[in-house]
């Protein structure tokens, strides 16, 4: 700027005036790039310092379900659609709720074909009652389960799922997995009544609490979970269902399970040996100062859902299915969370239930490019803090069907995410190219300021003063 004013001539003039605004431009360029990394890119994910030992996380949830779900001592699916569909006979009005009932819990097939269900448009008012009459026992499917000295099949507990009755290990109870007043009060999701003791997926177990808690402590390679299931085979179904045995299904103790679209069959007749290693994501303190658009994950009081008391990412696509479902059916799915009035769909809806699933699962992988309104109201980003358990399965042959969970090591290492480019770096980065291209440092903003603020003032009250004390002839 001094060159601009002590040139002597009008060419010297314009070549500074040109150079001073060209490197004002060029700042400019640079520093926009700069606010585009800051603002878009702050967050990295990187290996943490220090290993997690595997005692300070959970032990899996473990949720079994046998593909022969109904005792054909109650009721022969097979033998009663053949006798009310293709025979002159017909069933009395309980045994047509019951098929249709049943039916719910059938391959989709059954859904595609409306002979099955239009002859019978409002019966099944009460399907969970029903399928819980008729459902083998937990005695029936879980045999045995034993770690170490220890026997663990009491501390399975019923849990309705979209699969139908499932048996949960290591899960959190009503109480913990929902909030409170929201529910209906007609049936249980949960049977569990073991409390959390003192733990969160965000914080971990707190300090002081006791090795033996609920949920229970992972433990290393040593110990190692041996589940023995049943299936009587006369109760097997092959015309309901093509896929025979049991669905595993290993989630985080606060993650509502939902077999249908994760799990790991079990065959009949088969062994699975599942070595377990954990991949765990936390996110760094300081990111809190962030929204989450900008992180990329939801801390769990930042994204409150209806029926779920804590934030995950499972959790809240369950609840947003139920809220897809009864926008679009106007009813839910026997499995889905409700409130008091809300309307379980009959069977005749189940072709309704399962296209609003198909949708929604499209959406969902089109997250990225906001093509849908479902998406954004869904909104269901990854949890701040995450655990997912990885699996690597052998499985053998044998005379029986037994499960055989175990961790990989004592230590693990979990990601984390961080900062990686905050305030002061884009701060240091704008005065690092000012520095470059103009010279400029926090001395020259005093100056500026003082040239162009506090100069003028002072210009101004001089010549008011002289203006005033100018003598009068």
């Amino acid at each position: 700027m001094s060159y601009i004013g002590m040139a002597k001539s009008v060419l010297e003039r314009l070549w500074w005036m040109t150079v001073f605004v060209l490197s004002v431009a060029g700042c400019g360029l640079l520093i926009q790039q700069v606010y585009h990394k800051w603002d878009e890119n702050p967050v990295i994910v990187s290996f943490d310092e220090q290993p997690t030992p595997v005692w300070k996380i959970p032990f899996p949830a473990v949720t079994i379900c046998p593909e022969a779900q109904i005792k054909t001592d109650l009721f022969n699916f097979t033998e009663c659609l053949h006798t009310e569909f293709h025979s002159s006979r017909t069933l009395d009005r309980a045994r047509q709720e019951q098929l249709m009932a049943v039916m719910q819990l059938c391959d989709s097939f059954f859904h595609t074909f409306e002979m099955y269900t239009e002859k019978y448009p409002n019966v099944s008012p009460n399907i969970v009652s029903m399928l819980k009459n008729l459902s083998v026992t937990m005695e029936d499917t879980i045999k045995w389960c034993n770690y170490g000295k220890t026997f663990c099949r009491e501390a399975f507990f019923q849990t309705l799922t979209d699969n139908g009755i499932c048996y949960t290990y290591n899960g959190l109870s009503m109480q913990d997995m929902f909030n409170d007043g929201v529910l209906h009060g007609e049936y249980e999701y949960l049977t569990e009544t073991k409390l959390a003791e003192n733990w969160t997926l965000e914080d971990g177990h707190s300090a002081g609490s006791p090795y033996l808690t609920h949920p229970a402590r992972a433990t290393g390679p040593a110990t190692r979970y041996h589940i023995k299931v049943g299936t009587r085979i006369k109760d097997i179904e092959s015309y309901c269902k093509e896929e025979q045995g049991f669905k595993l299904v290993l989630h985080s103790p606060d993650e509502y399970p939902v077999p249908s679209l994760k799990y790991v069959l079990l065959p009949l007749e088969q062994d699975i040996t599942v070595a377990l290693r954990p991949q765990i994501l936390t996110t760094a303190k300081v990111l809190q100062s962030y929204t989450p658009k900008r992180r990329r994950c939801f801390f769990n009081n930042e994204r409150k859902l209806k029926f779920f008391r804590y934030y995950n990412q499972n959790n809240c696509e369950v609840e947003c299915l139920t809220n897809h479902t009864l926008a679009t059916c106007g009813c839910v799915k026997f499995s889905m969370p409700r409130t008091e009035g809300t309307r379980v769909c009959g069977t005749p809806e189940m072709r309704c239930v399962l296209d609003a699933q198909s949708y929604l699962i499209q959406s969902l992988a089109k997250i990225k490019l906001k093509e849908t309104v479902v998406v954004s109201k869904c909104n269901c980003m990854q949890a701040c803090s995450t655990i997912e358990y990885q699996t690597e399965i052998t499985q053998s042959k044998t005379q029986t069907s037994k499960i055989t969970i175990y961790f990989k090591g004592d230590e693990f290492l979990s990601m984390r995410r961080g900062e990686l480019f905050g305030l002061t770096d884009f701060i240091a980065n704008c005065g690092g190219i000012l520095g470059l291209c103009l010279g400029f440092s926090l001395f020259s903003t005093v100056e500026l300021a003082y040239y162009f603020i506090a100069k003028p003032v002072l210009l101004i009250r001089n010549s008011r003063k002289t203006k005033y004390n100018k003598p009068v002839w």
